[in-house]
C-alpha cells in the first residue's frame, strides 16, 4: 500500500485487470478496430499501458514508467470535460477486460 500524498495524478495498482487474458479487434494496419481480427493479450504491467490505449484511446502510466513494478499512474490534472472522458474510457477498458 502506498501513502497519499499531494499531487495531480494518482498511483494504482489495477490488480482486477492484470494476468486477464483480453481480446482487442484489430486492423489489417495493426489499428485497434470494429473489423473481425482479434488479438488475445494476457494483462500485466509492461503491456496494460498499450492495451488501455488500443482499447479505449486512453493514456497512462505503466510501471515501468513509475518505477514501482504492477503500479499504474493516471493523471487527475484535467479540466472537468476531459476528467470524465477519461472515466467513461476507464469504464470501457473495465467492460473489455472483465465482461
Amino acid at each position: 500500500m502506498l501513502e497519499s500524498c499531494a499531487g495531480i495524478s494518482v498511483v494504482a495498482k489495477p490488480s482486477a485487470y492484470l494476468k486477464k487474458t483480453i481480446k482487442l479487434k484489430i486492423s489489417s494496419k495493426g489499428e485497434v478496430s470494429q473489423g473481425n481480427a482479434t488479438v488475445e493479450i494476457k494483462l500485466d504491467d509492461s503491456n496494460i499501458r498499450n492495451a488501455i490505449l488500443e482499447a479505449t484511446g486512453l493514456c497512462i502510466n505503466s510501471g515501468s514508467w513509475t518505477g514501482i513494478p504492477g503500479y499504474c499512474r493516471f493523471n487527475i490534472a484535467l479540466e472537468e470535460n476531459d476528467f470524465k472522458k477519461a472515466l467513461n474510457c476507464i469504464l470501457k477498458f473495465r467492460e473489455v477486460a472483465l465482461g
